[in-house]
């Protein structure tokens, strides 16, 4: 007998459509609430945790059939810090289209839009993930330590694709330690089974980071659950360059190995929290691992353009419960043409076109972190070989950083090309406002690379200077401190150029006495020395010479209003300027413009009658007779106020808004950590 295969074909041509349109039918209109509450009851028999949506589901009909619910949630642990483990915008269940000729529904695939998962542990090390059967003796029994699986056939089969759109995963391991957010603009999971290995394909970034797009296997999805991924070997972009993961993280510990490269390192800055500069390309090799409680990050390799360092990082918890970290790095060398400044994540502000803008502060409002003093160790220790790209060379710098618990110290110091330099902070957050020691040095440093490294800079070029710093105070910021702070500050300064732009503003007669040029006044030596009281730095004994004078004067600084008012009596050093030489009054602070005026009538209240050493002859002596490199005006400094008498009398004084509230006892304190609080 002949088959008639050509009209069989035709017949199921056309039966097919027709069997598929008659499943889609014969689906959408089933009641879903059965399907809807008999998995909502299997979640309960195999987690504990109630699963309930907002909108309940409903079928959306099209090429792909699915299955739709609405604002899906899932319940928290009980001590959990808020009510739900997970929220779900929307939650799509495609349906495999074959079952449906079968009469049956099955699930092939699963959307997840607009999750936010948090994944949290309490006090006692316990994860909100430990998910147990309800104790009415429903579902697996403890003891199989396999809480996602059934005595019975599950209800419902493992669902092997799973994909993520625009959701949010929080991960907080305990207090006293800031959650991890990472952000997942897409990403697909597929595995086989819950124990087999878990295929991922996606984009995650944390806010306001470069996304990274990962490829490979990560773990299992039981694994995640137990929190025990496994084995873990992702790779792909990030940043326009790629990295590598590749560990396991199993009960024996956590042992990943990181390898990066780029064209630009800051990409790194808001994944690891630290304001890491621009620069590249870079290399990037680390290893990260647990041996028993504590975690170790260890950087092999990081060389970004011709800069290289190495370093670890050791985190642990001591007997006593608090947090230890301790930090070593070692620079081998550093090229600051390489880096530039952490780009900024913040939102770019539009203020309106006519908003006043702040005036530019001298001394910025920086709040000591005195609230984790006490709550933690932390020891931290880099070392710097070489530092290039200053005009001078700086070597065997080192820098420190310890805190215990009543104390905080910073210290730095290096050699700068045939100089010293060497800072030193210490913070005592003990008492109701906390004392704060500086005391920095530096000796025949160029006060241009000094003031590079300090992050601003005043302008001097080819100056060479002696600093010497003590200061003392309380408060719980700088600004506070320094309003308190007693103390005194000594400078002396050799042979340079002092810019133009800050003297722009004085009276013709005085830079035509200077002379100089549009690029610079030059100046043979500086040297004064500050007496700081109660946040007011009195200047006294000022010498300033320069080829075409000598001035004398001094006058306060405060550091409460940054406000300030010099007087200034230069001498010509020649007879055809000597009418140029006339007293100078100079007022200003931050915000303010600065005002200078002429002041004749201080010559003869600071030059007394009769015979009057020349300061200029002084200069000229002390730097024939001083040793070789010696500061003539240092030395000439402190005979000051014996060759001008009068010039004490004449010194400016702060007003009583500057006096007042003098004596360290800021208001509006808030009392810090006391030894008994410990």
């Amino acid at each position: 007998m002949r088959v008639p295969w050509k009209r069989l074909t035709w017949i199921l041509a056309a039966a097919l459509p027709v069997a598929a349109v008659a499943g889609v039918v014969w689906v959408g209109t089933r009641d879903l609430s059965r399907f809807q509450s008999r998995m909502t009851e299997q979640v309960r028999k195999v987690t504990g945790r109630e699963l309930t949506a907002r909108v309940p589901l409903t079928i959306k009909l099209g090429t792909q059939p699915a299955m739709v619910a609405e604002g899906v949630t899932l319940t928290n642990a009980s001590w959990g810090s808020r009510p739900d483990l997970a929220r779900v915008r929307k939650l799509t269940l495609f349906l495999d289209p074959a079952s449906l000729f079968l009469g049956e529904v099955k699930i092939g695939r699963v959307l997840l839009e607009g999750a936010d998962i948090l994944v949290e542990r309490n006090d006692v090390g316990d994860a909100n993930l430990d998910m147990l059967p309800p104790p009415d003796g429903s579902g697996p029994h403890p003891g199989e330590n396999r809480s996602l699986r059934l005595r019975t056939a599950a209800a419902f089969p493992w669902i092997n694709t799973i994909e993520v759109r625009d959701s949010v995963l929080t991960i907080a391991e305990g207090q006293g330690r800031p959650p991890v957010v990472l952000e997942i603009p897409a990403a697909t999971f597929k595995s086989q089974a819950p124990n087999q290995a878990l295929q991922l394909e996606g984009k995650f970034t944390a806010p306001q980071a470069t996304p990274l797009e990962l490829t490979g296997t990560a773990g299992s999805f039981d694994g995640w659950m137990r929190g025990q991924p496994g084995n873990i070997d992702v790779q792909g972009g990030f940043g326009g360059g790629k990295i590598a993961i590749k560990g396991s993280v199993n009960a024996k510990g956590t042992t990943l190995a990181i390898t990066s490269e780029g064209p630009d390192v800051s990409v790194f800055g808001p994944y690891v929290r630290l304001p890491v500069p621009a620069g590249g390309p870079y290399v990037l090799n680390a290893k990260a691992g647990t041996l028993r409680s504590n975690f170790k990050v260890e950087l092999t390799t990081l060389k970004v353009g011709s800069s290289e360092l190495t370093g670890e990082a050791l985190f642990r918890v001591d007997r006593k419960g608090t947090p230890t970290v301790t930090i070593n790095a070692d620079v081998s060398r550093l090229d600051l043409g390489d880096l530039k400044a952490a780009p900024s994540t913040a939102p770019a502000a539009n203020p309106p076109p006519n908003a006043p803008q702040a005036p530019a502060r001298l001394v910025p409002t920086m709040p000591f972190s005195a609230t984790w003093l006490g709550r933690s160790a932390l020891s931290v220790t880099v070392r710097l070989s070489e530092i290039v790209g200053l005009g001078s060379k700086v070597q065997n710098a080192s820098v420190t950083l310890t805190s215990g618990e009543t104390r905080f110290a910073f210290r730095a110091a290096a050699t700068v090309g045939g100089g010293s330099a060497g800072f030193d902070l210490v913070y005592d957050p003990t008492g109701r406002i906390g004392q704060a020691t500086l005391t920095a040095s530096a000796s025949r440093v160029s006060l241009a690379d000094l003031t590079t490294l300090l992050g601003f800079d005043v302008g001097l070029r080819d100056a060479v200077g002696d600093i010497d710093l003590r200061l003392r105070g309380g408060g719980r910021n700088t600004r506070d401190a320094l309003n308190s702070a007693s103390g005194s500050i000594e400078v002396a300064v050799t042979k340079g150029q002092w810019p133009r732009g800050p003297l722009a503003s004085w009276p013709g007669e005085t830079q035509r006495l200077l002379g100089g040029g549009d690029t610079g006044v030059p100046f043979n030596c500086i040297a004064g020395r500050f007496e700081v009281s109660g946040g007011i730095a009195s200047l006294r004994r000022l010498v300033v010479d320069t080829p075409r004078t000598t001035m004398v004067g001094g006058g306060y600084l405060s550091l409460r209003t940054e406000g300030f008012e010099f007087i200034l009596a230069p001498e010509a050093r020649d007879n055809q300027n000597a009418g140029l030489a006339s007293p100078l009054r100079i007022k200003g602070g931050s915000g303010r413009e600065t005002a200078s005026a002429l002041e004749p009538n201080l010559a003869r209240l600071i030059i007394p009658a009769g015979a009057v050493q020349s300061m200029s002859g002084q200069i000229n002596q002390a730097a024939k007779q001083a040793p070789a490199g010696a500061n003539p005006c240092a030395i000439v400094a402190p005979r000051v106020e014996g060759l001008r008498p009068g010039l004490r009398a004449q010194m400016p004084v702060p007003s009583a808004a500057d006096m007042r509230q003098r004596g360290g006892r800021p208001q509006a304190q808030t009392a810090g950590p006391q030894r008994s609080q410990r």
